[in-house]
């Protein structure tokens, strides 16, 4: 019969649990307290360390290439609205701004006078040039006055008429193209015009020179009673003969 008070020995000691090849490495069994106090030995210790050791390295792992096997489907980290959101501008924040009591500054008005342009003096006109006719030049004006408008001609002539019915600035007389040797050969009627103090010395029965503008037809009312149309012209200067 066994006596109680004699300790029990120690069990034989048993042998270490093999690995397992699951891809996640559990924790080691727990030992028995009673059956292995006194009994384990510094390499058992080693061993379950290591494996624990080497469990957690292998979770670690997985949990890595999960977080970047979701990063490269396209799984992105979700911010919060408070990272992203920039805070609030408080409206008595807001600096004042002191208003500027400076003046306008206004440009001075220029002192300086222009100097008054230069305007070329106007030619003076070209005297006309006045022309001496042939007998058959002559008789052509005569014929057709307003075809000769505005030209200038040197004439000769004897005053017919020159009295109150004709006025002071203007007189009829025989008109030719040089000067004849005899009165009656100034043979064609002319009306010419003239200013009045410049025919203020001339008379009837005047041969006279003059340099004359013809001015067209002119028609007048004849002592018989009919109508006759003649040459007018403008005398621009004249000599009594």
């Amino acid at each position: 019969m066994t006596d109680p008070t004699t300790p029990k020995p120690p069990d034989p000691p048993t042998e270490p649990p093999q690995p397992s090849m699951s891809p996640v490495a559990g924790p080691p069994p727990e030992a028995n307290p009673v059956a292995d106090a006194g009994t384990a030995t510094p390499e058992k210790r080693s061993n379950v360390r290591a494996w624990a050791v080497g469990g957690i390295a292998l979770a670690v792992i997985l949990f890595s290439g999960g977080a970047v096997i979701g990063m490269f489907n396209g799984d992105e980290p979700k911010t919060t609205a408070g990272a992203t959101s920039s805070p609030a501008t408080s409206p008595t924040s807001a600096t004042p701004v002191a208003p500027t009591t400076a003046a306008p500054t206004s440009a001075a008005p220029t002192s300086a006078i222009p100097s008054p342009t230069k305007v070329a003096p106007l030619p003076k006109p070209k005297p006309p040039s006045y022309k001496t006719l042939t007998e058959r030049q002559w008789k052509l004006i005569a014929k057709d006055p307003d075809g000769y408008l505005g030209k200038t001609y040197v004439v000769y002539g004897r005053v017919t008429q020159f009295d109150a019915a004709t006025g002071t600035d203007s007189f009829r007389a025989d008109v030719a193209h040089r000067r004849m040797a005899e009165d009656y050969d100034y043979e064609t009627n002319t009306i010419l015009n003239g200013s009045e103090s410049d025919l203020e010395n001339l008379v009837e029965d005047d041969i006279f020179r003059a340099n004359v503008t013809v001015l067209g037809s002119f028609s007048y009312d004849t002592q018989i009673g009919g109508e006759t149309t003649v040459a007018l012209l403008q005398v621009d200067s004249f000599k009594v003969l």
